[in-house]
């Protein structure tokens, strides 16, 4: 007699934990299911241009090769910092809606976003990066024009950028569950108000 197989459906995946404990429901292929950056981290990118300018600055008193170590240094703290601390804050912060947005941003593969504001966000990101590269420079060279300018540009494009990212986090929030399910609370049965409540309803 012949048997068929039945190939496990891509939503039967375990569904993912946030931070609360609660289970995610998985509508997406997995490369997009992670989980947003903490809201901390989003503090972390204003601090990161300026910190890793400074870094190079200090060429004059520690040498080239003692600042880039302590730009290296610098770098590796932006990014272990937000995932020792974890998740702080309400969800709704402003910091924690522009993770979500970035998340989505990075998950147009997968769920296509509106491509007007995908391709602002991009030029922004472009920008960001080509403000930071120059400031950088500028601290290298110990240049101050090339420093400030670097700067300027660089955050004008951050902040604005991140204005975006909060508008694309809710123009698609209710796209897929998975979207919905970040800002999630979770709700506890057994506290004794409901108990009460239960028995006299």
């Amino acid at each position: 007699m012949q048997t068929t197989q039945r190939h496990p459906s891509p939503l039967a995946r375990p569904a993912l934990k946030d931070a609360n404990g609660l289970r995610a429901p998985v509508l997406l292929p997995k490369a997009a299911t992670g989980k947003p950056a903490p809201a901390l981290a989003t503090f972390m990118k204003i601090l990161a241009p300026g910190m890793l300018t400074g870094a190079l600055w200090t060429q004059a008193w520690l040498g080239v090769w003692g600042a880039l170590l302590l730009a290296f240094a610098v770098l590796a703290g932006v990014i272990a910092v937000p995932r020792l601390v974890g998740e702080t804050g309400k969800a709704s912060s402003w910091a924690k809606r522009v993770s979500f947005g970035e998340k989505i941003w990075l998950n147009r593969l997968f769920l296509p976003v509106p491509a007007t504001d995908s391709a602002r966000i991009t030029t922004l990101y472009l920008v960001f990066w080509m403000g930071g590269l120059i400031a950088l420079l500028g601290g290298f060279l110990s240049s101050p024009i090339l420093s400030l300018t670097g700067l300027a540009v660089a955050y004008a494009a951050q902040f604005v950028s991140f204005g975006k990212l909060i508008q694309l986090y809710q123009t698609m929030k209710d796209k897929t569950p998975l979207y919905r399910f970040w800002t999630a609370v979770p709700h506890n049965d057994n506290l004794p108000g409901k108990a009460v409540r239960s028995k006299h309803g």
